[in-house]
C-alpha cells in the first residue's frame, strides 16, 4: 500500500475539493461553515492551513452553506440528529491510524472523537459551553463528561485566558493552552469612504455607536440604552445608536428605548447577512458590548470576536471586565473597559465623543494597527501549528 493510500482519511464517503497532500489531521465541526464565532474560526483554520505546514481536511454535516473552502476537502454526514452523531463516529473509528482529530468544540464534537479512540486528539474550548448547564438535572453528567473528554484529550486549546481557567476548573488534569483569536484584517478594514457608508445608512452628520451581538439580556444593550438616557438633549441631538442582531430579547430593549426616550436615536438592523456585516463597523465611531457574566444563567463572552473585527476596521471599542473581553480589547491601544453595568462612565465616553470625535478617530487607527501587529487568523494559526506539531499534525 502506498503512503498516500495509508494516510487515506476516511473511507467511501461524499468528498468536495482536494488536497495534494494526505490529511493527519481532521477539523470535526458540525458548525462549519454556518454563521456565528466557532464557525468563523473553524474556516479560517481550514482556509489558511497549507500556509502554515498543517494539513486538515474537514468533517462536518450537510447544509446549505456547505461549500469547499479554498480547496479545502470536506467530508459531508448527514443534518439530521442522531443519525449525524452515528455517522461521523463512524468515520472517525474508520480512519486511518495516526490521523488526528481537532474537535471544534467539546460537545457533541469532542465526545464523538474521545469515543472513536482516534489520537492525537484536540479540543476547541471557547467559554460558554465549559459553564455549568442551566438545567439542573444535567449538571452531574455534564461535568463528568466535560471532565472525561478535556482530561483524554491530548490537548485543550483555549480562546483566551478567561477559557482556559474555566477549562482547568473543569478538568484540573487536563492540558491546556491559550491562543487568542484572530480577524481577517483585509475582509474588516477601514473604509475608504465613511461618509458615504454613512448616507448608505441614512446616519449623515451622526456619532455613531455601534453593537453587533444576539439580542439577549446577557449582551447588556439595556446598559447602552441607559448610557445615551443620561445624556441631555443637546447630546444625544449627534448620537445615533446601530444595533446589528436578533434575538428574543428585541421586544423589551425597544419597549425599554421608548421608556427611557431614546428610541429615536436606535436602528434595529436586525440579522446583517456576513458580507456587509463590515460597512456597519467602518461607518461606528465607536463599538460597544456591555455583556455581562452569570453562571446560574450560562452566560458570558468568552472572548468576543467582535471587538477584534470593529477594530480591524479602523472602529474603537467599548467592552465589559467580565469573561475574555479584556484579551479581546486593549486600554490604551483603541479600547476602554468598564464595569459590569456601569452606564454613567459609559456615558461619559460617549460625552467624549460627542465633544471630540477626532480622538476616537485616532483611538481606532491604534486599534487597527494593534490587530495587525498581534491578531490576525495568521497570527492564530502560525500558534496553532506549533503546538500540534509535537503531537504529529504538520508534515514536511
Amino acid at each position: 500500500m502506498s503512503k498516500q493510500q495509508n494516510l487515506s482519511l476516511l473511507s467511501n464517503v461524499k468528498s468536495v475539493g482536494h488536497s495534494t497532500a494526505a490529511s493527519p489531521w481532521v477539523l470535526f465541526s458540525f458548525e462549519y461553515p454556518l454563521v456565528g464565532g466557532i464557525s468563523r474560526m473553524m474556516v479560517e483554520i481550514a482556509r489558511r492551513s497549507k500556509h502554515y505546514d498543517l494539513s486538515i481536511k474537514v468533517l462536518t454535516r450537510e447544509s446549505a452553506g456547505s461549500s469547499s473552502q479554498d480547496g479545502v476537502a470536506e467530508d459531508i454526514v448527514t443534518a439530521v440528529r442522531p443519525w449525524r452523531e452515528w455517522e461521523a463516529l463512524r468515520r472517525l473509528r474508520v480512519s486511518s491510524p495516526g490521523v488526528g482529530v481537532l474537535s471544534g468544540i467539546w460537545y457533541p464534537e469532542g465526545i464523538l472523537a474521545w469515543l472513536s479512540g482516534r489520537r492525537p486528539h484536540v479540543v476547541m474550548a471557547h467559554g460558554l459551553e465549559l459553564m455549568p448547564t442551566v438545567q439542573a438535572w444535567r449538571r452531574g453528567l455534564w461535568r463528568f463528561l466535560l471532565r472525561r473528554v478535556l482530561t483524554s484529550a491530548d490537548l485543550v486549546v483555549a480562546n483566551s485566558r478567561y477559557t482556559a481557567n474555566l477549562a482547568k476548573a473543569a478538568a484540573p488534569k487536563a492540558r491546556v493552552e491559550c491562543i487568542l483569536l484572530g480577524v481577517d484584517a483585509e475582509r474588516f478594514r477601514p473604509a475608504e469612504d465613511r461618509a458615504a457608508l454613512r448616507a448608505t445608512l441614512g446616519l449623515t452628520g451622526k456619532n455613531v455607536i455601534c453593537t453587533v451581538a444576539r439580542i439577549a439580556a446577557y449582551k447588556g444593550i439595556d446598559v447602552v440604552l441607559r448610557a445615551l438616557a443620561l445624556l441631555d438633549d443637546e447630546e444625544r441631538r449627534d448620537m445615533a445608536y446601530v444595533v446589528v442582531g436578533k434575538g428574543a430579547e428585541l421586544p423589551a430593549l425597544q419597549k425599554l428605548a421608548e421608556e427611557l426616550g431614546v428610541a429615536r436615536l436606535v436602528r434595529w438592523c436586525g440579522y446583517v447577512a456576513d458580507h456587509d456585516l463590515p460597512g456597519y463597523y467602518q461607518a461606528a465611531d465607536l463599538f460597544v458590548l456591555c455583556t455581562r457574566e452569570s453562571e446560574e444563567r450560562q452566560s458570558v463572552e468568552g472572548f468576543g470576536l467582535v471587538f477584534l473585527e470593529a477594530q480591524a476596521c479602523g472602529t474603537p471599542v467599548v467592552g465589559t471586565r467580565t469573561g475574555g473581553i479584556p484579551d479581546a480589547v486593549r486600554e490604551g491601544e483603541g479600547g476602554w473597559l468598564i464595569e459590569q453595568d456601569d452606564a454613567a462612565v459609559l456615558t461619559a465616553i460617549f460625552r467624549r465623543l460627542g465633544q471630540n470625535p477626532e480622538t476616537f478617530r485616532r483611538e481606532g487607527e491604534r486599534a487597527r494597527q494593534r490587530v495587525l501587529r498581534e491578531a490576525t487568523w495568521g497570527h492564530y494559526v502560525e500558534k496553532l501549528q506549533a503546538l500540534l506539531a509535537p503531537l504529529g499534525g504538520s508534515h514536511e
